[in-house]
């Protein structure tokens, strides 16, 4: 899935109310997102040219941004749930 499809569903993910998001998705959402960068962090290594370099960097940014507050929002659902 390409790096904008998964922020996409991210996002629309975390625009719904703590009761109707659910957490299994948000989960696997989180964990693409990880496999994403991942993904992104070995191309950086092989990639030569300084604009793709700095592009590639730009969008493991973004995701790292993006799976932190997927993170805050899933262990605030977690305790939510607890309590």
């Amino acid at each position: 899935m390409k790096t904008t499809k998964l922020i996409d569903k991210f996002q629309k993910l975390i625009s719904k109310g703590p009761e109707e998001t659910p957490t299994k998705k948000l989960c696997k959402t989180i964990k693409a997102l990880k496999d994403k960068q991942k993904d992104l962090e070995s191309r950086l290594k092989r990639t030569e040219g300084k604009h793709a370099r700095q592009r590639l960097r730009q969008k493991i940014q973004v995701l790292k941004a993006q799976r932190r507050k997927g993170v805050e929002l899933y262990r605030s659902l977690k305790a939510a749930v607890k309590h």
